[in-house]
């Protein structure tokens, strides 16, 4: 026989009772009123007691911001213990929902526990004592099961609602948690709102930098390691919050993971995340993740740590297949963007040492990996490929700068004349609309006074209406062509490409903003993919269109 398997029998009465006196408070269930709080509970159980000369107080168990739709709190559990132990024989609560409110385990404990133990449960508000002769054992059961039912129901609807509440919220853009973002704080004037933290700040866009410079994810880790900057769980600490994660690192060094996290985090670019973990059910408060998809994501909601373009940069990276050696800490220079012109696979860096010498080369593997016939050995010296494509590079430069000295040439001889043109238009249209509209205004006094007939009044206006509407119409094209023509100054190819002016090196982030990926040929030729190929494509088309001009140069 265990500890638990006791003898049931009719409760003996005793001189005194030892008594636990239960008091829970928890906002996740509704308990908002006053009359719930701790110290109200405290009263009234110290009031039973004081008019109960048989009971005296053994302990106050107290879980304050626990919900009651589980048992697994601290001072419940102790006070369950002593009930195992025979320091208790007597629980008093103020009423069943302070107890709990998930209908089964509350039986559990009520029917069974203190049953076995010959423990007295009293409910003051519920008018419900386990050891008064008055009230038989179904009468009993019925009273307890369906103020149960009764609570656990509330704490459902209750749930629900909250649960609806911070959906809105987070749809607002509202920032609901606990504890901001590593790089912000949550302004003191609405912790709704997220302001940058000029202190962690810094390190998120260090961290950022690294890794399109080309430093890998474990090679960022130990770089703020060896710099001895902290962790954010250590860093939150730092700070004097209440932070405590059980998973989390409490040494205050940074693992890969939180990094990586760092890389793809859009709060970072000013998007408000959330809604991303969620707990089963109200019952059952063990977190699980929501599908990406289902994220509440509201774009330009706080000031940007990280500028788009560096964080699109950061994610064409993570797409890519990027490999290092074990023992560097920086990817290599092409890591991701060679692949084979056949078979589309990356290809694998090898080293071939002579006599006369070592170099690098890249070598798609797949015929040794798959099938001789699945593709052939294509191959390519790094340090030409380095050569070869600095030149494509350069003279994509150089393009741009040309085509921008073209391009302002155009503006400038359309601007004498078809923009001029074209303005001259659009103002002659827009005098026109308005001097319609200014005898609309008229038709209205000529009818009243007998000099139209109704008739007249409604034809002239439905045909001055329609007139209107035509040259709202014609304005409005006129409008967006001149916006056009306006945009095609602000070209992504341009803009991007002429910043570099003339480079004599190849790095890793020039690489990453402005190529997308280089195909090797059987034949040893390259094919390079840039990036902003339809900005480039546009603004051909519109020079292009503009060749009815007379000479530019």
């Amino acid at each position: 026989m265990n500890e638990y398997d006791v003898i049931l029998g009719e409760q003996q009465p005793m001189a005194r009772w030892s008594a636990a006196l239960y008091i829970r408070l928890s906002k996740d269930d509704g308990d908002t009123a006053e009359s719930n709080s701790v110290t109200s509970q405290r009263e009234i159980l110290k009031e039973y007691v004081r008019q109960n000369e048989d009971v005296e107080i053994y302990d106050y168990y107290v879980d304050d911001g626990w919900t009651g739709t589980n048992f697994n709190r601290p001072s419940f559990q102790r006070m369950i213990q002593d009930v195992y132990d025979g320091r208790v024989n007597c629980v008093i609560v103020k009423d069943l929902s302070r107890f709990g409110r998930n209908y089964t385990d509350s039986g559990y404990y009520i029917d069974n526990v203190f049953t076995r133990f010959n423990t007295r449960f009293i409910a003051l508000n519920n008018n419900y004592d386990s050891a008064s002769k008055s009230m038989n054992a179904y009468t009993k059961c019925i009273t307890i099961g369906v103020q149960n039912v009764i609570n656990e129901s509330v704490a459902a609807t209750t749930s629900v609602n909250v649960r609806g509440t911070l959906n809105m919220n987070r749809k607002q853009g509202k920032f609901i948690g606990s504890f901001p973002t590593y790089g912000y704080f949550k302004d003191p004037n609405d912790h709704h709102k997220l302001v940058i933290d000029d202190e962690a700040a810094p390190v998120v866009r260090q961290i950022f930098k690294w890794f399109i410079e080309g430093k890998s994810i474990i090679g960022i880790t130990r770089e703020l390691n060896t710099l001895g900057i902290v962790n954010p769980t250590m860093y939150k600490k730092q700070k004097g919050w209440n932070y405590n994660r059980s998973n989390a690192n409490n040494d205050g060094l940074w693992c890969d993971s939180t990094v990586r996290r760092m890389l793809t985090n859009q709060m970072y670019i000013g998007n408000m995340v959330q809604g991303k973990n969620t707990t089963i059910s109200y019952k059952i408060k063990q977190c699980k993740s929501v599908p990406k998809d289902d994220w509440i994501i509201v774009e330009n909601t706080h000031e940007p740590i990280i500028d788009k373009n560096t964080f699109e940069k950061a994610q064409s990276l993570f797409n890519r297949s990027i490999r290092k050696a074990p023992a560097k800490t920086e990817v290599d220079l092409f890591s991701g963007f060679i692949k084979c012109a056949d078979c589309h696979r990356a290809m694998s860096k090898k080293t071939n040492k002579h006599s006369y010498g070592t170099y690098e080369y890249y070598r798609c593997v797949t015929s040794s990996k798959l099938d001789r016939t699945a593709c052939s050995p294509h191959s390519i010296r790094i340090d030409k490929l380095e050569k070869t494509v600095l030149t494509a590079i350069q003279a994509m430069i150089d393009t741009a700068i040309e085509l921008d000295v073209l391009l302002e040439k155009i503006n400038k001889k359309t601007e004498n004349n078809g923009a001029c043109l074209a303005k001259k238009s659009l103002e002659k249209l827009v005098a026109e609309r308005d001097k319609i509209k200014d005898m609309m205004l008229e038709l209205y006094p000529d009818w009243k006074s007998g000099m139209i007939s109704k008739d007249e009044y409604m034809s002239l206006k439905e045909n001055m209406a329609e007139k209107v509407k035509g040259l709202d119409e014609k304005i409005a094209d006129f409008e967006k062509n001149l916006a056009d023509d306006n945009k095609r100054n602000e070209n992504d190819f341009l803009t991007i490409f002429k910043q570099y002016g003339k480079i004599d090196k190849l790095t890793r982030p020039i690489l990453t903003e402005l190529v997308d990926s280089i195909l090797v040929h059987k034949d040893g030729n390259i094919t390079i993919n840039f990036k902003f190929k339809d900005a480039y494509e546009q603004i051909i088309e519109f020079i292009e269109s503009k060749s009815h001009l007379e000479s530019i140069a």
